[in-house]
């Protein structure tokens, strides 16, 4: 009789548990809002002339603001790469590929890296660059000024619209500061990313 009486407690008591649990999980989440600034440090030396497009890189974070990023690196790999010549500075293209967390889960992350020598591109503005010439001729089509950074679309009886670029810029461009050198970075150098979306930790 006891048993069958401390069955249903005991049923309840880890219903309870459970639910505490899971209340506790969501708690623990916490949702880092764009335009945070996180100090980062490079997790391997860069040197463009060895460079290759394709290699993968990490930024380890290091930001003690920052309790819930501890132990998270972000990922991302080179695109494009360039030495000096001329007048033309050395370069090198990436992208921010994702995050991983302390607990191995990873998620999307959109920011710009904060440096002068640094020009930030938006991937999905680039594919709209590239499909463009097989948009018909203006005045329907759209047209990029310059470097992506907003468009103006034509359209038949209408005025012409100008859009703001998709939010999330993950990619870039870094220059050297001469032309006749190349860009070499050690590992630990300090980087600053800030964020163009709302991050949520797990």
């Amino acid at each position: 009789m006891l048993k069958k009486t401390m069955a249903p407690a005991l049923l309840k008591a880890g219903a309870v548990t459970c639910a505490l649990a899971a209340t506790l999980t969501v708690a623990l989440a916490a949702t880092i809002p764009s335009g945070t600034k996180i100090l980062c440090v490079l997790g391997q030396g860069v040197n463009s002339a060895t460079l290759k497009v394709g290699t993968d890189f990490k930024l380890r974070i290091d930001d003690p603001a920052q309790p819930d990023l501890t132990g998270a690196a972000i990922h991302g790999h080179v695109t494009d790469v360039a030495g000096p010549g001329g007048m033309t500075r050395a370069r090198i293209g990436f992208l921010l590929d994702y995050i991983q967390f302390k607990s191995g889960s990873r998620a999307s992350i959109h920011a710009i890296i904060v440096s002068k020598n640094v020009t930030q591109t938006n991937t999905a503005a680039v594919r709209q660059e590239a499909v463009k010439f097989s948009l018909p001729p203006m005045p329907n089509g759209t047209v990029t000024p310059g470097p992506i950074a907003w468009q103006m679309n034509f359209r038949r009886d209408a005025a012409p619209s100008v859009s703001p670029p998709p939010a999330g810029n993950t990619s870039g461009y870094v220059y050297a500061q001469k032309s006749n050198e190349n860009i070499v970075v050690s590992p630990g150098a300090p980087v600053t990313i800030q964020l163009t979306s709302n991050l949520t930790t797990p």
